[in-house]
């Protein structure tokens, strides 16, 4: 029992240096200075980063998850700084842990072990993208130097963009650095969600997760969320989108409810012939017309008073999220 203890907590420990790891070479590179690299290369590790988390969470327990965030902040603050580990342990460390408790709860009735609702996941994981847009905004109003250094730089690349390109931006640099924490929160949010689903993928191909994937085509989020949406985005438009906080809350619900269309159109799609070419037909589409997420937002919002799912369910056993 005690060699299995240190076992785990030797992984948890190693699974903590190889986030923190990964995310420190996303910010200053192989070469050591202060080198970010493409955007892409950066956003790729930054994601990466957050799975060694949920690895240790989604296969070995919450405890783990709490290892391997502390071993990861001690790293950064020992190679970085006390302060980057610090943002390490709140940013990128507490949303997996609120999100690994919650994935692992579970209940058993009559035998049968019902595990922690899919939709309840995605209101935990939409309650933790705004508390980060919030933590934006606090930083943002708080470090006047990091605003100000912020507006200056994204006045240059206005500048800059006007000079080369030609083209003059309808939008100011200090306008731009206010909306910043609408962006942030969400796009961040949205590396914990990649990250998580690819977690959890690496832990069932190896037979090492502790709970069965959350299937996509059970999710039915409240109808009360709907109206929060509608009601939010009606709000943001009000307000011509000064309120950060109201934009970022409309990205993350418009999420969830693009999810819910994914869902829907999973479902329904299982009567059609040719469904994996037509699905991934759909993929593309939408990869390359933007709007088409629109429409598959709006089929995931309407779909708790239409319920497509309920009446066009089918009676066999497949299932394919």
């Amino acid at each position: 029992m005690i060699k299995i203890l240190v076992k785990e907590l030797v992984i948890a420990a190693s699974l903590g240096v190889l986030s923190a790891l990964l995310l420190m070479i996303s910010v200053f590179g192989n070469d050591g200075g202060a080198n970010y690299g493409t955007a892409f290369q950066s956003l790729a590790l930054w994601t990466l980063s957050l799975v060694p988390l949920f690895i240790s969470g989604l296969g070995f327990g919450t405890l783990s998850a709490s290892v391997t965030v502390v071993t990861g902040a001690v790293t950064a603050g020992i190679f970085l700084s006390p302060v980057f580990g610090l943002s390490y342990a709140v940013i990128s460390g507490l949303p997996v842990i609120i999100l690994v408790r919650q994935a692992l709860l579970w209940r058993e009735d009559e035998g049968k072990k019902y595990w922690y609702p899919t939709e309840y996941l995605i209101l935990w994981w939409v309650g933790i993208c705004i508390g980060l847009t919030i933590a934006a905004m606090g930083v943002l109003a708080w470090d006047n130097g990091l605003r100000e250094g912020l507006t200056t730089g994204f006045d240059q690349m206005l500048a800059q963009l006007k000079e080369v390109r030609g083209v003059s931006p309808q939008i100011t640099a200090e306008e731009f650095v206010n909306l910043m924490p609408q962006i942030l929160g969400p796009m961040w949010g949205l590396f914990i969600l990649l990250s998580g689903c690819l977690a959890q993928g690496l832990l069932v191909r190896f037979k090492k997760n502790i709970r069965p994937t959350p299937k996509l085509t059970e999710m039915e989020l409240p109808k009360w969320l709907a109206l929060a949406f509608i009601g939010t985005a009606a709000l943001s438009v009000i307000l011509d989108g000064s309120w950060p906080i109201l934009g970022a809350v409309v990205i993350m619900l418009e999420v969830a409810f693009f999810l819910q269309g994914m869902a829907v159109i999973h479902v329904v799609s299982k009567r059609w012939n040719g469904r994996p070419f037509i699905l991934w037909s759909i993929y593309i589409m939408m990869a390359l017309m933007l709007w088409l997420v629109l429409i598959v937002t709006i089929l995931g919002l309407m779909e708790n008073w239409i319920g497509l799912r309920r009446r066009f369910a089918v009676t066999t056993p497949q299932e394919e999220d």
